[in-house]
């Protein structure tokens, strides 16, 4: 049994924060949260004076067999020979520096958005098991989209092995519920479509978009297995359809090469009444706003009026891509939700609480409650007053084990 003692608690809810709190975990889960509480006898004690203490961070959208390259405005297409030792080597040893970038960050869960399938499942349930140590993956499997579409037809085009272990290229709905259904008893964590025809590897032309019907399936047989959805989009317009058809989260929703960036009210009141997330990717916007100023700048007005009008936000960095550097990249995007007129503790809860709920997993994780899972990370300083404080990692806690301990070094 392990009690954190005199930190100042931010636990995900939006709460203000409690002061010398005390957090008691017995094995893997939460026992009691509060502040002036005491904890059992034999229990191992760690003072926390001048510490705060959070809910371990949630990642939303990322590829986790993306490049580590902190680079940011790399064009892919820049990318060398020899940028794919490393990565291949790293493919080699189940993403061993991945998996450690993200817990040493303190990002203890993370929503594939896209990986070669099966090696994503596999590596989650080595992680799950407890073969392998890393955060907790929820994975979609292949990618749903056109034939020639994005991914298939654009990122992954010169590589048949990624196309066909990465994505399902889908024209019509019977095969479209026939891939589902099959990835739902194989066990996969929820289903992802692209439902764009934006090409941002070349502005001039288009690529082929799903049809809308085919989305209605592809969101309804996911339903029907009880797996929910999450749906690239990069317009508007795209949006709309996306949430008609019911989708459970919208990634990106601003892309480049659209003449349209305005929300509609009508999109807006879909999303509120429906419950769907919108997950911004702020951080890839960002790391390519030298290559695309207005997607950078129109993703934070985006941002900014969906908050504004209610619509439930989801942190998500899209990190795989150069400047995207998973775990690093959610305080990147924390600091950009910030600057797009979230307060800090309405970023830390589209972080936590609202990432869980946007898995579906609220109920286990996202906050620091009794009875939760005990994924926490604390940190030196009050990221309420200064959000680039969630960079400064002194302890990570996933499932009760302390994974990261610099303790030490903070005194």
């Amino acid at each position: 049994m392990l009690a954190l003692i005199n930190g100042t608690l931010i636990d995900g809810t939006g709460r203000e924060p409690v002061e010398k709190a005390t957090v008691v975990v017995d094995s893997n889960r939460i026992r009691c949260v509060g502040s002036g509480i005491g904890y059992p006898e034999g229990a191992i004690v760690i003072d926390l004076k001048g510490l705060t203490i959070m809910p371990g961070l949630i990642d939303c959208h990322l590829h986790l067999g993306g490049f580590v390259i902190d680079k940011p405005g790399r064009p892919i297409g820049q990318i060398s020979f020899f940028d794919f030792i490393p990565f291949l080597w790293d493919y080699l040893r189940s993403f061993a520096q991945r998996r450690r970038l993200a817990i040493e960050n303190g990002v203890t869960t993370i929503r594939s958005a896209g990986d070669n399938y099966p090696h994503i499942t596999q590596l989650r349930d080595k992680i799950e098991s407890g073969k392998l140590t890393g955060p907790r993956i929820f994975a979609p499997g292949p990618i749903f989209t056109a034939p020639g579409g994005h991914p298939a037809g654009t990122i992954y085009r010169r590589n048949r092995y990624i196309v066909e272990h990465a994505t399902r290229q889908v024209s019509d709905t019977k095969a479209a519920r026939e891939e589902v259904k099959k990835l739902a008893e194989a066990g996969v964590d929820c289903i992802k479509a692209v439902y764009s025809n934006i090409n941002v590897f070349d502005l001039t032309s288009k690529i082929p978009q799903l049809a809308l019907n085919v989305l209605e399936a592809i969101v309804d047989e996911a339903h029907r297995h009880n797996l929910r959805t999450m749906v690239h989009t990069g317009t508007p317009d795209d949006t709309r359809d996306a949430v008609k058809a019911g989708t459970d989260s919208i990634e990106h929703g601003i892309l480049p090469g659209t003449n349209s960036t305005e929300f509609q009210d009508d999109v807006i009141r879909m999303m509120l009444d429906r419950g769907t997330y919108y997950v911004p990717t702020l951080a890839i916007a960002w790391a390519y706003k030298e290559m695309y100023p207005d997607v950078f700048s129109d993703s934070k007005k985006a941002l900014r009026l969906l908050h504004e009008k209610g619509v439930k936000i989801a942190l998500g960095t899209d990190s795989g891509a150069p400047g995207t550097v998973i775990g690093k990249a959610v305080h990147k995007e924390l600091e950009l939700m910030v600057e797009a007129g979230l307060s800090p503790i309405e970023a830390i809860k589209a972080g936590t609480k609202n990432a869980a709920e946007n898995l579906g997993k609220g109920s286990e994780l996202g906050t620091i409650a009794q009875d939760k899972l005990a994924d926490m990370i604390v940190v030196s300083g009050n990221p309420l007053e200064q959000i680039g404080k969630t960079r400064d990692i002194i302890m990570v806690i996933k499932d009760g084990k302390i994974l990261v301990n610099r303790l030490g070094e903070s005194e």
